[in-house]
């Protein structure tokens, strides 16, 4: 649930559900407050009760005319009129009988000073039922006057307005009293529902900028629901695991860079001490005759094309890595091509004793490629079959195959292969499985990963798989045009 739709929700819910727990808690708890007489409604509603006294004592006083003209002596038995108090008790009524002047008989909801002695006298009021006298704290709802045999009697049927008030104030302190603990439970409610939706996801939040703050990208933020507060905290973890990728990216970087350093002073150290070494030699003499010399020339001269060689491919791996090396993309035949590929390579390939083979029908397949640059990439991956050739005659073989949007072509040789634990390592940058870095093979290491960026480049990928003692695979896959 959203938090607009939650917070429109909450407004709802102040506002009705104090109305619902109202009702609930005074139908529950009206028996606690008051007795077990009328309803609590009925009661506190004062329109209501009014109705109510004027229907049950008019109907009381029709009871008293009827047994006035049935049967006077029953009027004279107070046990008989008592019997009316409880039904009148329960509308805050009371009953008051006096006898030539004396009180007979008198409710205990009306048995006060202050309204006994301001009762009207016999025939004052005499058959009042509609029309009441209020006195100083009670009210005279009805007066029957009687003559039975030789007493007057005077039925009054009263209201103490004290104890009206009394019971009305204990209603208004009930209504109120529950009205704050409705409001109060919707409240706590409503903002623990809150604190659920937007406080608690907001201290996550917190907690993880301050372990950003200190370093900690590990620190990993649960997720948190489908709403606006969830949606921030997926992007909050999003861009956590982008920094830590960038990190591990930046460590790789130096410790890439360093190894670059590091490997680019080796393999140019190494050609550069060995020409001052016979140019030593030469100043010194050592070089004779004019074969020696000859050797000694010849050797610099190797020594300084391998250094610019590897000057070359360092400066063009620089450029791929820095996407400033311009592609020219054209449509090709890539069977016609690779055909042309094994062709050129034959001749190298017959100096070793090796053979080069591509089995293929003459089926056109076209592909979206740069010449010149996947030439470099198939001739890289050959020489390195031909530098690490094992004892036996030298084997390499192309194979292509065809899929919906691109095709695969796989180089596969039967040299002395590529351990298990240096092969996922083969396109990294000066990566040699021989960690003395022998120049004798020559090589500058950096041919599989300037083949890896060209590849790339064409929008394909390149990988290797191999078995010691029984050769190399390396295939790429390029985008058909």
């Amino acid at each position: 649930m959203s938090i607009k739709t939650r917070l429109i929700l909450s407004y709802i819910g102040m506002i009705l559900m104090p109305i619902v727990l109202i009702f609930i808690f005074n139908g529950m708890l009206s028996t606690l407050v008051f007795d077990d007489k009328l309803d609590y409604y009925e009661r506190a509603n004062p329109l209501k009760l009014t109705r109510i006294s004027i229907y049950r004592s008019g109907k009381i006083l029709r009871q008293l005319n009827m047994d006035y003209i049935n049967n006077k002596e029953k009027l004279k038995d107070i046990d008989y009129l008592k019997s009316f108090d409880k039904e009148l008790d329960e509308i805050f009524l009371g009953m008051v009988i006096k006898e030539n002047g004396e009180i007979k008989y008198v409710s205990p909801i009306v048995n006060e000073e202050r309204i006994l002695s301001k009762l009207p006298g016999f025939g004052e009021n005499a058959d009042m039922e509609h029309e009441v006298i209020q006195k100083e704290g009670f009210v005279v709802g009805a007066q029957r006057d009687f003559i039975i045999d030789d007493s007057n009697m005077s039925i009054y049927i009263i209201v103490d307005l004290l104890e009206w008030d009394a019971v009305m104030s204990k209603a208004r302190i009930f209504t109120i009293s529950v009205t704050i603990v409705a409001v109060l439970i919707v409240a706590f409610g409503l903002t623990f529902s809150m604190y659920r939706g937007i406080i608690k996801p907001i201290r996550k939040l917190k907690n993880g900028t301050d372990q950003i703050k200190k370093g900690n990208l590990d620190y990993h933020i649960k997720e948190h629901g489908n709403d606006e507060m969830g949606e921030l905290i997926k992007d909050f973890e999003d861009m956590r695991l982008r920094l830590r990728h960038a990190r591990h990216m930046h460590i790789k970087y130096e410790e890439n860079r360093k190894n670059l350093i590091s490997n680019i002073s080796h393999d140019l150290k190494t050609p550069i001490m060995s020409i001052k070494g016979y140019i030593e030699g030469i100043k010194d003499g050592v070089a004779k005759s004019p074969e020696k010399m000859d050797k000694y020339i010849n050797t610099i001269y190797d020594k300084a094309n391998h250094m610019e060689n590897l000057i070359n491919e360092l400066f063009l791996f620089s450029k791929l890595d820095l996407n400033k090396v311009d592609f020219v993309f054209q449509s090709i035949d890539i069977v016609k091509y690779l055909k042309y590929c094994v062709e050129d390579l034959s001749f190298d390939m017959e100096k070793i004793g090796g053979i080069i083979e591509f089995n293929q029908g003459n089926e056109e397949i076209m592909v979206r490629a740069d010449l010149q640059k996947l030439q470099r990439v198939i001739l890289n991956i050959i020489q390195n079959s031909m530098k690490y050739k094992s004892d036996k005659n030298l084997i390499v073989e192309i194979n292509i195959k065809e899929y919906e949007e691109f095709v695969q072509i796989e180089i596969k040789d039967n040299g002395k292969g590529i351990n298990e634990d240096d092969l996922p390592y083969v396109f990294d940058r000066f990566y040699r499985a021989d960690k003395s870095r022998n120049t004798s093979i020559g090589g500058s290491g950096l041919g599989l990963a300037i083949s890896k960026e060209i590849i790339r480049a064409h929008g394909g990928d390149i990988w290797a798989k191999s078995e010691v003692n029984k050769g190399t695979s390396i295939f790429f896959s390029i985008r058909k045009s």
